[in-house]
Order: C-alpha cells, then sequence, then structure tokens
C-alpha cells in the first residue's frame, strides 16, 4: 500500500480528498495535517510514502514545506501538489522543489485518480530497475504521465503541466510565443508542448488571421472537454 498524507487547511476538503484516495487501489490514507507543523510530525513518524500538499496552510506557505522536506533529506517522501493556485510562479517553484504533480482545484475524483494511478505506476516500474538504461530512464518518466497520454520523445511531464497551467491561469488564448515568454522556454518548445496539449484533448486551437501571411495559432485551455461542458 502507498500511505498517503493529505494535507489541507480545510478539515472538510481533506476529508473530500482522503475519501478519494481510498477509492484508488493500491493507496491507503494514513492521516490528514491542517497545517504544516501537523505535516511534519506526521512525515517523521516515518509511515508516509506520498503527501497531497495543499499550498495554503495556516503557518507555511506550501512551497516552503516542500523546500524544507528536500533540504531535510526527506527523500522517501513524493509530493503532489493540489491547489488553487494558477500562477506560473507557484507552477514552476512547485517543479524546482521536486513536486511529481500539480493538480488544480477544483478537481473531481477521476483527475486525482488519474494522478495517483500515474504516480503508482511510476513506482512499480522503479521497483523493477536496478540499473537503468536510456529506455528504463524514458518509460519510468513517461509513467509519471496521466493514463492514456502517452509520452514521446522529448516531452517532460513537468512541462507540460506547467504549459497547461499557463493556460488555464490565463482569461484568454495566447499563441506559441506569449506562452514560451511566460515560461522561459523557447517558442519552439513551447509550440511542441502546445500540440500535445491539443491532441490530449486538453486544449484547443484556433487560427487568428492577420493582414498579410499565415495565420497565427492561439492555444485556449479546455479542448473538447470544455468544449463538451464539463470541467476537464
Amino acid at each position: 500500500m502507498i500511505r498517503t498524507l493529505v494535507v489541507d487547511d480545510d478539515f472538510r476538503v481533506a476529508q473530500v480528498h482522503a475519501a478519494y484516495v481510498e477509492k484508488v487501489p493500491g493507496f491507503a490514507v494514513v492521516g490528514e495535517a491542517h497545517s504544516a507543523a501537523a505535516m511534519f510530525d506526521a512525515i517523521a513518524k516515518g509511515s508516509v510514502d506520498l503527501a497531497l500538499l495543499d499550498l495554503y496552510l495556516p503557518d507555511l506557505h506550501g512551497l516552503e514545506c516542500l523546500r524544507r522536506l528536500r533540504a531535510a533529506g526527506a527523500a522517501g517522501v513524493d509530493v503532489i501538489v493540489i491547489t488553487a493556485a494558477n500562477d506560473v510562479s507557484s507552477v514552476r517553484a512547485a517543479m524546482q522543489g521536486g513536486a511529481l504533480h500539480y493538480l488544480l482545484k477544483p478537481f473531481d475524483f477521476a483527475a486525482l485518480r488519474d494522478k495517483l494511478t500515474a504516480y503508482r505506476s511510476m513506482r512499480n516500474e522503479l521497483a523493477q530497475v536496478r540499473q537503468a538504461d536510456q529506455r528504463d530512464v524514458d518509460r519510468l518518466f513517461g509513467a509519471v504521465a496521466a493514463p492514456g497520454a502517452r509520452p514521446f520523445a522529448g516531452v517532460a511531464n513537468h512541462t507540460l503541466q506547467a504549459v497547461e497551467a499557463v493556460l488555464a491561469g490565463g482569461n484568454e488564448d495566447l499563441s506559441a510565443s506569449e506562452v514560451a515568454e511566460r515560461l522561459g522556454i523557447s517558442r519552439a518548445t513551447a509550440q511542441r508542448y502546445l500540440a500535445r496539449l491539443e491532441a490530449l484533448s486538453r486544449a484547443t486551437v484556433r487560427p487568428r488571421y492577420g493582414k498579410a501571411g499565415r495565420p497565427e495559432n492561439r492555444y485556449s485551455w479546455g479542448g473538447a472537454t470544455r468544449a463538451a461542458g464539463r470541467q476537464p
């Protein structure tokens, strides 16, 4: 069983998330923490494999919690960030801090189930590999992607999530150049990840025609599921 700690300042939200976790095979909730102090106490007992970490805690920001976990050498505890914070700086800081996923609130059971299932697949892959070659490494990183979202060469799931968060946090459609500028990546890289999100039906693309030359593709968050009026 993957021992999971649910960290959220709202005890009602924590209960809902804990109930979701318990419905996913292979996971067991070992506790709920409503503050950073409670989270660190639970982890210190050595009974946590995975923390579902909210960023808005009453005593310490979740990103600082993540930094302190890594500084303390708590490498055995994996983290999935669960938050309403959709700003790019938070996404980037979570990536740099070693979070394996970044799930935006509100979400339904299926969204969390997919993240947990992907995480479980990664753990299972790691357990079977003793010395990795490049093919093993590619498979391990691909396992972190959501089920059904088959990775392709040159794609990192964290960057894919960062690009998606940029789209989700905006009120207008964006070009590849605008996404690249906000994340500090090249336009070609942004274009590749935007195309991947479109292929996964997590982004919608539409051309914008100017006075001359080729039309500029503009991307918005949601894809086919959003067009159907459902939460992606």
